[in-house]
C-alpha cells in the first residue's frame, strides 16, 4: 500500500456540496470548454475523442450518428466517461493546473426523432445552437444520453484537492 498525497485526498464532503453548482456550470459551458467521449474499443481498449456535449441538470447528451464508431462501442459497453479541460489556468496558478472535470456514467442511445428534436430545441433555446448537422439520409441521427456515477474535479477547491461527486440524484 503506498503513501496517499494529502493533496490527492478529496474534499470534506461539506466543501464538496458548496463547489458542485460551481463544477456544474463550468461543465455546463457548452462549446467554451473542449470535451471530449471516452468509450471502450471491441477489444476493451479505451478511446477518446473530442465532441459536443449539453449538459442538463447532470444529463449530459452528445449527438451522434449510427454510422460512427462510438456508437458502435456504446452499443457493446455504454460505460463512458466525458472529460472537460480548461485551457486556460486561473491566475495565480501554474499553466499544468488548470481546472478539469472527469465524469464516469451509463449511456443510453435515443433513436426517437421527438426526442432527438426536442433535444436541439432546448439547446437553441439554452445557447442559441440547435440542428446543426446536416441532413443526410445515409445516417441516423442519435442521442448519446448520460447519466453521471462518478465525478472527480480538479482546480475547483481552494488547493489542490479535488472535488469528488457521487450522487446525482437532485
Amino acid at each position: 500500500m503506498g503513501i496517499t498525497y494529502e493533496r490527492e485526498r478529496e474534499l470534506p464532503p461539506d466543501e464538496c456540496e458548496r463547489l458542485r453548482p460551481v463544477v456544474q456550470a463550468f461543465i455546463a459551458q457548452y462549446q467554451k470548454i473542449p470535451t471530449f467521449l471516452m468509450t471502450f474499443r471491441q477489444d476493451g481498449r479505451p478511446i477518446m475523442r473530442p465532441v459536443s456535449a449539453f449538459v442538463e441538470g447532470w444529463t449530459i447528451g452528445t449527438i451522434t450518428q449510427n454510422l460512427h464508431v462510438k456508437t458502435r462501442h456504446l452499443r457493446r459497453n455504454p460505460i463512458v466517461g466525458y472529460l472537460w479541460v480548461d485551457l486556460d489556468p486561473l491566475p495565480g496558478r501554474p499553466r499544468w493546473m488548470v481546472r478539469n472535470v472527469w465524469v464516469q456514467g451509463r449511456a443510453e442511445l435515443i433513436e426517437d426523432e421527438a426526442e432527438i428534436a426536442a433535444f436541439f430545441a432546448r439547446r437553441q433555446r439554452a445557447h442559441g445552437h440547435g440542428d446543426a448537422h446536416p441532413e443526410d439520409r445515409d445516417y441516423r441521427r442519435i442521442l448519446i444520453r448520460v447519466t453521471p456515477e462518478y465525478l472527480r474535479a480538479e482546480g475547483f477547491g481552494p488547493d489542490s484537492r479535488p472535488v469528488i461527486l457521487r450522487d446525482f440524484s437532485r
